[in-house]
């Protein structure tokens, strides 16, 4: 008696409300007279459960492939459930451009946490077991640890504001560095915030200091070319743009 009631739970329609479509169909699935869709129900997990956590700060929208999963994104967090422990194809695709691919090995019961930079390459920041000692599972979201700009504070649009009044009272430019500096160990700036502390300073010279200061520090370093026009003249705009380039190399 429990076999037809499990098939019947198994039905089109024997649960859940309908949700119309509303895209015109252009191709309608061929229906063979006697035979049923080859439907999955479950999930095998007879290879393992692992998981694999990417995040890309940079903006734009992103494609990444992992196994046989696919995900597109503009919103950097790529989170992928259900991963067989084996080994697993991860490829980075920025537009339809392919520009990064490697292999990696999640482990069981495991979840892996990865940063990506298009410069910079494919970063595993952490793997995480996916309960702890009391079988309370981790959840789906990040680590507290990985979740921020790695432990160090982002400084928000309020809280830039009242730093940046008190920045601007300090009567000198080694002031104002030393004020920034007082920050620099636990708190990161935007590129166009690091900008406004720059238009602040008198000298060319603690200008280019700053902004050498700040490459390592902005959580957006994708944007240090914006700090370019924050000089007073382009030749000390070329030195900065040549420190860049040779941090790259």
């Amino acid at each position: 008696m429990l076999l037809p009631l499990f098939v019947q739970a198994q039905q089109i329609g024997g649960a859940g409300k309908l949700l119309q479509n509303e895209a015109r169909r252009t191709f309608t699935p061929p229906i063979v007279s006697g035979q049923h869709p080859d439907y999955r129900w479950e999930m095998n997990y007879e290879l393992g459960y692992a998981e694999v956590f990417i995040r890309i700060p940079e903006r734009g929208r992103f494609t990444v492939q992992l196994g046989d999963q696919e995900m597109t994104s503009s919103t950097g967090m790529f989170r992928f459930f259900d991963v067989p422990v084996s080994n697993q194809k991860l490829t980075i695709f920025y537009g339809r451009n392919l520009i990064y691919r490697v292999t990696i090995y999640p482990k069981n019961e495991t979840r892996l946490l990865l940063d990506f930079f298009s410069n910079g390459g494919l970063f595993l920041l952490d793997e995480l077991e996916l309960r702890t000692n009391q079988q309370n599972y981790y959840g789906n979201r990040w680590s507290d640890i990985w979740n921020q700009f790695y432990g160090k504070r982002i400084m928000k649009g309020n809280d830039f504001e009242q730093f940046f009044k008190n920045y601007c009272r300090e009567p000198f430019d080694d002031d104002k560095m030393k004020y920034y500096q007082m920050l620099k160990g636990t708190t990161v700036f935007t590129t166009q915030q690091i900008g406004q502390l720059m238009e602040q300073l008198s000298f060319e010279t603690n200008r280019l200091s700053l902004a050498k200061e700040a490459t390592d520090e902005v959580v957006d370093p994708q944007n240090l070319y914006m700090l370019y026009d924050f000089f007073q003249f382009k030749s000390t705009a070329d030195r900065f743009r040549d420190y860049l380039i040779n941090k790259q190399q």
